[in-house]
């Protein structure tokens, strides 16, 4: 990804602004240079670069507003940020330990290997979740072939033929409301080193969606519906690691309801192998 990566610079010094773009152009990404935050929020929704290298200190809007604009936002949601400011968020603080856990950091002077490192590794996270989850719906496409021809199969929703926010809308409404509880158990386990049982929790909720023959599109939405809730909630901090903390949990669904249907696949395998074998018997017997 790094050759056609594009990242966001936005900083009020020109220096340091040409500084970080010489820096990241030398080793083949593309950037884009903001020098303030509301020229930063056109940018990210208009060209929607991979990664945003975001200054601590802007002469227009406060940081914090410019990241909860961009988190906040479904246009702009995926995109990761890397904050540059001159330190990290103090402890004690608990929005500011759940914005700690979200977002990358680096410390100003910005030395060109840590920056380089910390925007590979960002990279490397984005390209793999795009992975992923594009090796999911093809799988999921395939499994859906063995669905029942009687009823709505995965692959007639993604084309189209109806959503559970269209044709369930209060279902709907009580699996974001479930997939919510799940994200603030997720986001706990990870900024605070506790046990919950959330993988039980996604496994009830995936024989819920996989009754009603959901489909990745259907995940997609009630992820959407959950953060843009969320976001109306809780203050920009916390909204922000919401939306951090989902990317991992959107996979994590979208992985048991493939697991869902893979063993539903297999196990029609096996009851349309054991009625050949029945009609081949009673053949022969006959």
């Amino acid at each position: 990804m790094s050759e056609q990566a594009r990242i966001l610079i936005i900083d009020d010094e020109p220096d340091l602004l040409s500084e970080y773009a010489r820096i990241l152009e030398s080793e083949g990404y593309s950037t884009i240079k903001a020098a303030t935050g509301h020229e930063c929020l056109r940018l990210a929704s208009q060209q929607h670069p991979d990664l945003i290298l975001l200054d601590a200190e802007l002469p227009d809007i406060d940081p914090a507003e410019a990241r909860r604009r961009i988190k906040t936002d479904p246009a702009t949601a995926d995109i990761f940020i890397i904050n540059v400011s001159g330190s990290r968020p103090s402890a004690g603080d608990r929005a500011e330990e759940l914005e700690a856990v979200a977002d990358g950091y680096l410390a100003k002077p910005v030395e060109k290997r840590f920056l380089l490192a910390q925007v590979r590794a960002f990279l490397r996270i984005k390209e793999a979740e795009a992975a992923l989850l594009d090796r999911q719906e093809k799988e999921m496409l395939a499994l859906g072939q063995f669905t029942s021809p009687s009823q709505a199969s995965i692959s007639a929703q993604l084309f189209g033929a109806g959503s559970l926010r269209q044709t369930l809308p209060e279902i709907f409404n009580e699996m974001v409301e479930r997939y919510g509880v799940l994200l603030d158990l997720a986001l706990e386990e990870r900024a605070y080193k506790v046990e919950h049982n959330v993988s039980g929790g996604f496994v009830f909720l995936v024989e819920r969606l996989g009754f009603l023959k959901a489909g990745p599109r259907d995940v997609v939405d009630i992820h959407s519906a959950t953060l843009k809730k969320k976001a109306k909630e809780s203050n920009p901090a916390k909204a922000q690691a919401y939306v951090e903390e989902g990317r991992l949990t959107v996979l994590e669904l979208m992985g048991h309801l493939l697991s869902y249907y893979r063993t539903r696949s297999m196990a029609a395998h096996r009851s349309v192998g054991h009625r050949k074998q029945q009609s081949a018997s009673v053949e022969g017997a006959n």
